[in-house]
């Protein structure tokens, strides 16, 4: 049996990143990636967020988060400021320009949604997220053992 899995998520991956992209410009937001999306997530349900939980959740480095958060920062739709709770940590939340992004961002997630599912039925979705999720699980379990080996 071939196994194309890996080429055919790449290829989804590909192509949902430049349908989003494509969005975002013609909803008038050019300067945004899609990897802004993971930020916009936690901050639209959280109303603000640690630059470590931010990083966790949108499963990227600090750094890479970093940069995330100082594109929209300079894009006006998130500001930083130091954590009342602990001074080693910043504390990244909404301005009124970021959350007025909530409609269009719900709206292009979920006209992208209707792409990839389109095709299946209500079962055939289920199976193929139990699946990916299996997958992921697994990915993530062989890394954290092969950090663990490492160190």
């Amino acid at each position: 049996m071939e196994h194309n899995a890996i080429m055919l998520v790449g290829r989804i991956n590909a192509l949902s990143n430049r349908w989003l992209t494509d969005e975002l410009s013609a909803a008038g937001l050019a300067g945004m990636v899609p990897s802004h999306g993971d930020v916009l997530a936690l901050l639209f349900a959280k109303g603000n967020a640690t630059m470590h939980e931010l990083a966790a959740f949108a499963h990227r480095t600090k750094p890479t988060t970093t940069v995330l958060v100082d594109k929209l920062e300079k894009l006006g739709f998130v500001r930083r400021k130091d954590s009342p709770d602990d001074a080693r940590s910043v504390v990244v939340s909404l301005t009124p320009a970021g959350e007025a992004l909530r409609g269009k961002y719900e709206s292009i997630s979920r006209r992208l949604v209707r792409r990839v599912y389109a095709p299946l039925g209500k079962a055939e979705g289920e199976t193929f997220e139990t699946l990916l999720t299996k997958v992921l699980a697994n990915l993530e379990t062989e890394a954290k053992s092969e950090k663990g080996q490492i160190e």
